[in-house]
């Protein structure tokens, strides 16, 4: 459980300053301001679709969370690619207060040995340079409960599972988003493809990794974020419909509150 600390910016002290016929500025001794923390997405489309790192990172800063995010996502991919990324280019965890990641959909279930070895890997490099690895529980679509139907474990299981061997810290996205199959069936999870999230799951994603980065409650958090892009013009990375957004925030309150 990661209990991150709301940050107090201190004023300074002007008056003091202003009186002095020294232009020198006068520092209080015990002012020390925040560094700005910094958490790393490694991943592929189930972690860049509808702006999740940049939805995420605007929660924290209306919160005024001071921490930033980053991606290295490739569509499709698996974590033993991104390792071989890393070990070509460097993926500088050093650099991170935390990181996330996020294997290919069908992995962990169909593919269980290559998903744990490449988990044990990251998550050992992240230790390493003390950095806090999380693990994306990431969800069973129509295909893949076809296929753990029949057995005796899902891919959530097998994640948390790991996550568990790993020393990681599980994000019940996956959990969160079967809770919000089985009691709010009209919340529209899915794109037309029945596999990656629509903009209502990706806002609920992100209520989940909120609250698990930073121990918080998700409820009360704002339904859009907007930005500018180069050329100055508003854009926005997502919008929920309100309805919707107070589900969310519930349910991602509801499935983090033992995991937190």
């Amino acid at each position: 459980m990661v209990r991150l600390s709301k940050y107090f910016i201190l004023l300074p002290f002007l008056a003091v300053t202003l009186a002095c016929n020294s232009p020198k500025v006068i520092e209080h001794p015990n002012i020390k301001e925040e560094k700005k923390q910094k958490l790393l997405m490694i991943g592929n489309s189930f972690t860049f679709y509808w702006n999740l790192p940049q939805v995420l990172e605007m929660m924290f800063e209306h919160k005024g969370i001071k921490i930033s995010v980053d991606q290295k996502t490739i569509g499709g991919s698996k974590l033993k690619e991104h390792w071989n990324y890393h070990i070509k280019e460097n993926y500088n965890l050093d650099s991170y207060d935390f990181v996330v990641f996020n294997d290919h959909s069908t992995y962990p279930l169909l593919e269980t040995d290559t998903c744990a070895k490449y988990l044990k890997l990251f998550t050992e490099l992240a230790s390493l340079h003390k950095t806090k690895p999380f693990i994306y529980g990431t969800w069973e679509y129509p295909y893949l409960k076809n296929i753990s139907k029949n057995r005796n474990s899902n891919t959530m299981f097998k994640l948390d599972s790991l996550a568990s061997s790993f020393n990681a810290t599980y994000v019940p996205a996956g959990n969160a988003i079967s809770y919000a199959e089985e009691n709010y069936p009209e919340l529209d999870l899915y794109m037309d493809d029945q596999k990656h999230p629509s903009p209502n799951a990706t806002y609920l994603i992100a209520c989940v990794f909120y609250s698990m980065l930073t121990g918080e409650s998700p409820i009360g958090l704002p339904r859009r974020f907007e930005g500018e892009n180069i050329e100055g013009k508003k854009i926005y990375y997502i919008i929920t419909e309100t309805k919707a957004a107070e589900t969310a925030q519930k349910i991602a309150e509801i499935i983090t509150y033992l995991e937190r």
